[in-house]
C-alpha cells in the first residue's frame, strides 16, 4: 500500500511537471513572483503561473504570508485550502540553504496532483530568496507520510513543456 502512494505521488509530479508553463516568456524582468494555479485549459499549458509580488524586499515569511494570501490579478487561482496559515517558516541550521515552512494543519487535507501544486508553488517562491535551496514543508509540525520526498528544489520543477512549444511551433 505503501508502494502504490509512492508510485501514485511520483506520477503525480511527472505529471504535473509535464503540464507546467512558464520560463522567462511569463517571468517578470525584475522583482519577484508568487507562483499559482493556472486556468484550467483544454491543450497543453502552465499547471503554475507566476503574479508579481508587491511589497519591498521580502524575506520568506512575506512571501509566504503574499502566497498564502491568494492572486491580486486574474489568471491564477489559489493551490491552497481555505483557511490554511502559516505557523512557522525559518532556516534549517543544520543544513544551510534549506528552509524549513509549518502550515496549519488545513494543508494536511493536500493529496495526489493539488498537493504538488501547492507544494512547488510554495517552492518556487522561495528559491527566488538569495540562498534558498530547498524547502521542507510540514502541517501542523508533521510531514505528509504520502509525499515521496520531503526536500523539495525549484530544479525538480520543469517550467516549460516541451510538447506545448512544439505545437506552438508548428502551428
Amino acid at each position: 500500500m505503501r508502494k502504490r502512494r509512492g508510485i501514485s505521488a511520483l506520477l503525480a509530479i511527472v505529471l504535473l511537471l509535464a503540464a507546467c508553463g512558464g520560463g522567462e516568456a511569463n517571468t517578470p524582468e525584475s522583482g519577484y513572483v508568487l507562483w499559482f494555479c493556472a486556468p484550467a485549459r483544454e491543450e497543453h499549458g502552465p499547471a503554475l503561473i507566476p503574479q508579481p509580488y508587491v511589497g519591498e524586499d521580502p524575506g520568506p515569511t512575506e512571501l509566504l504570508s503574499a502566497l498564502l494570501a491568494g492572486p491580486v490579478q486574474e489568471g491564477g487561482s489559489s493551490p491552497f485550502p481555505r483557511g490554511v496559515t502559516l505557523r512557522q517558516c525559518a532556516e534549517d541550521e543544520e543544513r544551510p540553504g534549506v528552509l524549513l515552512v509549518d502550515l496549519s494543519e488545513q494543508y494536511s487535507a493536500l493529496a495526489d496532483i493539488s498537493l504538488t501544486l501547492a507544494d512547488y508553488s510554495i517552492v518556487l517562491t522561495l528559491s527566488q530568496l538569495e540562498g534558498v535551496e530547498g524547502v521542507e514543508i510540514t502541517a501542523g509540525g508533521h510531514y505528509v507520510s504520502y509525499r515521496s520526498h520531503q526536500l523539495l528544489t525549484a530544479q525538480e520543477a520543469v517550467l516549460w513543456d516541451e510538447l506545448a512549444e512544439e505545437a506552438a511551433l508548428s502551428q
